[in-house]
């Protein structure tokens, strides 16, 4: 019982090798993203329309799935920014940086 690669899988293959290769590189990876999963659609359906909405249902798909994280993520790093700006993040740190110093 053998396991044939087809097109799919080359394919996606190909796109995570470059999204890492992105990521290493520190360059956005959106498009690269958007461009793979066009070209499995495409490569699957065979149809240009349908490789077109299947990218637009991807995106609905994962705002459903993932807007909670998002949102989570967002706030917390907002509230971040606000303790730095105030300053109160050195406030709340100053009991411990006697304890900190003496790690070292």
């Amino acid at each position: 019982m053998g396991i044939e690669f087809t097109a799919l899988h080359w394919i996606y293959v190909i796109f995570i090798v470059l999204i890492i290769g992105f990521m290493v590189k520190r360059r956005d990876t959106t498009l690269i993203c958007v461009l793979g999963i066009f070209m499995l659609a495409i490569v699957t359906t065979g149809d240009l329309t349908s490789s077109i909405s299947s990218v637009f249902n991807s995106f609905i798909y994962v705002i459903t799935e993932l807007l909670s994280t998002i949102l989570i993520i967002s706030i917390i790093v907002a509230m971040s920014r606000v303790m730095m700006t105030s300053g109160i993040n050195e406030v709340m740190i100053a009991p411990f940086t006697k304890i900190i110093k003496h790690l070292h």
